[in-house]
């Protein structure tokens, strides 16, 4: 298991009698209704003139949004350069963007993370080849993550197609590992929503993350069906145009977990987690003609399909399954096409053929999850 299990909770939220109960806190006026049987009677929330004024929701607000002294709502405005009807995402700037990759091996308290090193060097290799400035950090601490990421918003996106932020560690459910601490997941896009990074409102900011997010294993089911050559056993360990319209600020957010909420997150000590190494499969093969979250799906694919973990010394731990986790709230498709303009770097060559065979056998065995 990678870590310790922790809970953190919201002591700050309001006990309201009335909206735990169910009950209207507007006026009520009971009906009395003549039935077999008897009078019945009939409670009917009547809202308030104020109330009617505004648009329903499902459910009662326990923060309201704070209003300017003439009533209206303070809104921040960025420029967004992209039709609110297009399709696509404007990925035809002059940079594709930046990529940040934290690699934590090495912690204070736990296992080191045999394999993360070509995870992260392959990782780099794809991003590069699509094209992104990428800048990986190894074995951060909390405080430096932070601090990049910080640093990281602060700069200038304005001639940036988008944004990646990679991160290869121990985790738990809604929790990472930095070197040194226990950190929550959502420190990483935190700083980038709309409002609080506007050169990059309306680009897409994507987050990949390689860590376990709980203790529980997929055993998985037999399916029937074609039969697949190669087949090879692996030693793995877990691990219309208008002037101006508004968005949220958590738009155009895509964020892969390598695994679902509560279970393991598989890596193998010699070639790699089965999520990152699936991801840059994916990236280099098809990375420039197929859109994201296709990309996406095939990664998923790759790691139900292609992958099961050999440790035969471990029963509790053999013969398990994994399958990704995507949540999108991107608003339009992502691209990769591939930049026009010159690069100081030396051109990165074409990737490699991908090999029939999915599995490859190893005699060591990290016994570790993530």
């Amino acid at each position: 298991m990678d870590g310790y299990a922790s809970i953190w909770k919201n002591e700050n939220v309001e006990e309201n009698k009335d909206r735990n109960s169910g009950r209207c806190p507007e006026t009520r006026v009971v009906d009395e209704t003549e039935e077999e049987g008897g009078g019945v009677s009939v409670a009917q929330c009547i809202p308030s003139s104020r109330e009617t004024e505004r648009t329903d929701v499902d459910g009662w607000p326990f923060r309201k949004v704070k209003d300017t002294n003439d009533g209206s709502i303070s809104k921040i405005t960025v420029n967004i350069d992209v039709l609110p009807d297009a399709e696509n995402y404007n990925m035809h700037h002059k940079r594709r963007g930046v990529a940040l990759i934290f690699n934590n091996v090495y912690f204070d308290k736990m296992t080191i993370r045999k394999g993360s090193d070509k995870d992260c060097n392959d990782l780099t290799w794809a991003l590069r080849n699509l094209d992104f400035e990428v800048r990986m950090h190894k074995d951060p601490s909390f405080q430096k993550i932070s601090n990049i990421l910080q640093e990281t918003a602060a700069e200038d996106h304005t001639d940036a197609d988008c944004l990646i932020v990679a991160v290869m560690s121990h985790g738990e459910s809604n929790l990472l590992y930095s070197s040194d601490s226990l950190y929550p997941v959502d420190l990483l896009w935190k700083n980038f929503t709309a409002d609080q990074c506007v050169t990059l409102a309306g680009k897409p900011k994507l987050f990949f993350i390689q860590a376990c997010r709980g203790n529980q294993f997929d055993d998985g089911v037999t399916a029937i069906g074609e039969p697949r050559l190669g087949t090879y056993q692996t030693v793995d360990v877990t691990d219309s145009r208008t002037d101006s319209y508004t968005i949220p600020t958590f738009s155009d957010i895509m964020v892969a977990y390598s695994t679902q909420d509560g279970f393991y997150s598989w890596r193998n000590p010699d070639d790699g987690s089965w999520f990152i190494q699936a991801i840059c499969k994916e990236f280099n093969i098809h990375g420039r003609t197929r859109d994201l979250l296709t990309l996406m799906t095939f990664v998923n694919r790759r790691v139900a399909i292609n992958y099961q973990s050999y440790v035969p010394h471990l029963k509790n731990s053999h013969a398990k399954k994994q399958i990704p986790s995507i949540v999108s709230m991107l608003t339009r498709l992502v691209y990769f096409p591939k930049k026009s303009i010159l690069r100081s770097t030396p051109a990165i060559q074409p990737a490699p053929e991908e090999k029939k065979t999915s599995y490859i056998k190893n005699k060591d065995c990290d016994t570790m999850p993530c």
